[in-house]
């Protein structure tokens, strides 16, 4: 919007290698990922069910951060959500996601539960939590993509 569509044709030219490499690590991460009919959406919310709650307390009890309700929701667009007070909520498809990867992602929400934001201050207090691999596991987890 605003620019001339030769000034934005130009602007593809420089970042053509960027916009390369990004379609490369979309394609990476649908391949990554299961086909939609390929996941049982039931089997995920039973075994969420089942697992999410512990970790989310085990993890709370770790770090001393505290949630007031956790919610377990079959959400495509983002891996975990927290409110204004502190209601996590977390999708099942978590469940797709290598153990690790589940912990890291329950860490980033209870951040949140602290500071409601992406501040400097947020990824300070996530990388101590997780070792200073903040920058590590969010490009593991770039790499799964919700189906």
């Amino acid at each position: 919007m605003g620019v001339s569509e030769q000034r934005a044709l130009c602007f593809l030219e420089e970042k053509q290698a960027w916009v390369e490499r990004a379609r490369q690590r979309l394609m990476e991460r649908r391949m990554a990922t299961p086909a939609p009919k390929e996941v049982d959406v039931e089997a995920l919310r039973r075994a969420a069910k089942a697992d999410l709650p512990l970790r989310m307390e085990r993890l709370a009890a770790q770090t001393g951060l505290r949630y007031t309700k956790l919610t377990i929701r079959a959400t495509r667009t983002k891996w975990g959500s927290c409110s204004a007070r502190n209601a996590i909520s977390l999708s099942l498809y978590l469940m797709t996601l290598p153990e690790h990867l589940r912990d890291f992602v329950v860490l980033h929400e209870l951040c949140h539960t602290v500071h409601h934001n992406h501040s400097e201050r947020f990824h300070r207090l996530l990388d101590s939590l997780v070792g200073g691999r903040e920058k590590e596991l969010n490009r593991e987890l770039r790499c799964y993509a919700i189906r």
